[in-house]
């Protein structure tokens, strides 16, 4: 009887210190570096409807849910027409925006429809190892529609 308890009280142990050893392993691992896309611009090239656009960005966040990042305090689109060039800076201050430098986000552009579904003006792929490079400009196209997005990953 005794030994029994001395034989389950072992395997305890080592089943302990396998524990151990996976969560020492765990601590040796290289910590994330963080990296933040910076919206700059947007373009519009040609818009996708009528006279004008009512355009609104969202991005992909780390559990792949798409958050509207842009335009922010609150507004529902930005209305854009042919020769437009708006600021994006008010969109800056999301968290959706911050990404590991091993990590990538998409940015989608959409045109709201209050009557219908709205429309995706494009979309575009941003990797974090994009940090320290000089403004990206990336056209987006859809439903008629030719954007050109601006925007810096930048180290945080």
């Amino acid at each position: 009887m005794r030994k029994n308890r001395v034989v389950r009280a072992a395997a305890t142990a080592l089943l302990g210190l396998g524990s151990l050893g996976a969560f020492a392993g765990t601590a040796h691992a290289e910590p994330i570096d963080y990296v933040k896309i910076e919206l700059f611009e947007l373009h519009c090239q040609q818009n996708s409807e009528g006279d004008h656009d009512e355009a609104y960005l969202k991005i992909t966040d780390a559990n792949g849910n798409a958050v509207k990042v842009w335009p922010g305090n609150g507004i529902k689109y930005q209305t854009m027409g042919t020769g437009y060039v708006r600021s994006m800076a008010d969109g800056n201050g999301n968290a959706a925006l911050i990404l590991g430098k091993e990590q990538a986000r998409t940015l989608t552009l959409w045109d709201y429809d209050s009557t219908s579904s709205d429309d995706k003006l494009g979309a575009t792929l941003v990797t974090g190892s994009e940090v320290g490079a000089e403004t990206q400009w990336r056209t987006v196209e859809g439903s008629g529609g030719v954007y050109v997005i601006g925007y810096r990953v930048v180290d945080i």
